[in-house]
């Protein structure tokens, strides 16, 4: 019985490690815990993806400063194939996305893009673009 838990734990992880290969360079790993911080372009999507080995319960939060004039995260989640999952805009704190989900194993993309958007010829460079991804993952247990 172990032996066929083991055999299967490390076929999920074979699969999950060639689907991951298969993803852009460009797209960036979340790991559950880690938080991302960094700035998001003007007029360009940033794409993260993560894996999960077993069925979790899944909550992927952007946080901003604590400003008017910061990002506005906009979130859409994928399945590795590119059928969306769900979106949010603004469920979390302030003008942050909120997305909190049950998933199956396998690999997602989250793609994150500004939604304030900027109207100007010239950029808006007085708009704060730094902002942060929280990932955690519960795992869902059958007992």
């Amino acid at each position: 019985m172990l032996r066929s838990y083991l055999l299967a734990s490390l076929l999920l992880l074979g699969i999950s490690a060639a689907q991951a290969a298969s993803l852009p360079d460009s797209f960036i790993e979340l790991h559950p815990g880690d938080n991302y911080q960094g700035q998001l372009p003007e007029n360009e999507p940033l794409r993260f993806y993560f894996i999960l080995e077993r069925e979790a319960n899944i909550l992927l939060e952007s946080r901003t400063p604590d400003r008017s004039n910061t990002v506005y995260p906009d979130a859409v989640l994928f399945q590795e194939d590119g059928t969306s999952i769900t979106r949010d805009w603004s469920s979390g704190d302030g003008r942050n996305f909120k997305i909190e989900r049950q998933l199956p194993p396998g690999t997602y993309v989250l793609r994150v893009e500004d939604g304030r958007g900027c109207g100007s010829l010239h950029g808006c460079p007085e708009i704060i673009r730094n902002f942060q991804i929280i990932f955690q993952r519960n795992e869902v247990s059958r007992f």
